[in-house]
């Protein structure tokens, strides 16, 4: 095979082009790497919540996000929620901890520390024309 190749490449003395070999042309195909299969991709990572410009931006859609318990937004739910457990009383209350969620208006669940160290985690709706309404108390102690 070597030589019928060397034959077509060698130029000839008189100019004219070199006859064809005595035997045919070997053919052979072209073979393409092997296809080596990709690794599956990684799963991707759990959502986090991160703090930004003292509000705190939720980790994904549909779900309760963490807020700062400290944001304005949360005094007239505060107290909506203080008015649901002590309707005989004015009570003071902190707020813990808590977490908004989108839906026709806005849910907040706050955890909350009463003046008797009582503790409380309490559902507010915030309804689409702005009035709230108290969906869930329950105390933990």
């Amino acid at each position: 095979m070597l030589a019928a190749l060397l034959y077509l490449f060698t130029p000839s003395a008189g100019g004219a082009p070199p006859a064809p070999p005595a035997s045919p042309a070997v053919v052979l195909p072209l073979q393409t790497p092997p296809q080596v299969p990709s690794p599956p991709p990684s799963p991707p990572a759990p959502p986090t919540a991160s703090v930004q410009n003292d509000a705190v931006s939720p980790p994904g859609v549909g779900g309760y996000a963490v807020m700062d318990p400290r944001a304005p937004e949360l005094r007239p739910v505060l107290q909506a929620a203080l008015a649901h457990i002590l309707p005989a009383r004015r009570g003071r209350g902190k707020i813990v901890s808590a977490q908004r969620q989108v839906v026709a208006g806005m849910n907040y669940r706050l955890d909350l520390k009463l003046r008797d160290a009582s503790r409380w985690r309490v559902t507010v709706w915030r309804r689409l024309d702005g009035t709230l309404q108290v969906t869930s108390a329950e105390r933990h102690d």
